[in-house]
């Protein structure tokens, strides 16, 4: 596991600018990362990922419109997802199993703490290097 995340990380880090705009050569390359990490995290096989992609796309493009649509009650919000999830949840576990859908769930968490990690791993380094700049600070 430690290895699968040095090896993202490592992936992830031409692509993540602290500064820079959204890009959309960015986002398709750490989507391209996070479809290699799900797919190790699930131990898809390739009978099992020709199934699975299609489903969690269309899943992950109506929860990226959910999420770019709502305005107001958070709460709301997580509730909308959480039905999408249900409603999705017997297309998941017929490719691939209860098990599998259940470390789905899990793994999507598990990748947005990678992210946010290695934001936060940027941002410090970004300071120290300011830091040691001559005549630099923050």
């Amino acid at each position: 596991m430690k290895k699968l995340i040095v090896a993202l990380l490592i992936g992830l880090a031409p692509l993540i600018s602290l500064n820079a705009q959204p890009d959309a050569r960015n986002e398709d390359a750490i989507e391209s990362i996070k479809i290699a990490f799900l797919t190790k995290q699930l131990e898809l096989t390739p009978e099992e990922a020709q199934k699975f992609w299609p489903i969690y796309n269309q899943y992950a493009a109506e929860l990226k419109k959910m999420r770019k649509d709502h305005t107001g009650d958070e709460l709301e919000l997580r509730e909308k997802v959480l039905n999408l999830t249900k409603r999705y949840k017997p297309d998941f576990v017929k490719c691939v199993g209860p098990n599998k859908f259940n470390r789905l769930l899990k793994s999507e968490g598990d990748w947005k703490q990678v992210v946010k990690d290695e934001l936060i791993r940027r941002r410090q380094q970004h300071k120290q290097q300011m830091r040691n700049k001559p005549g630099g600070s923050i």
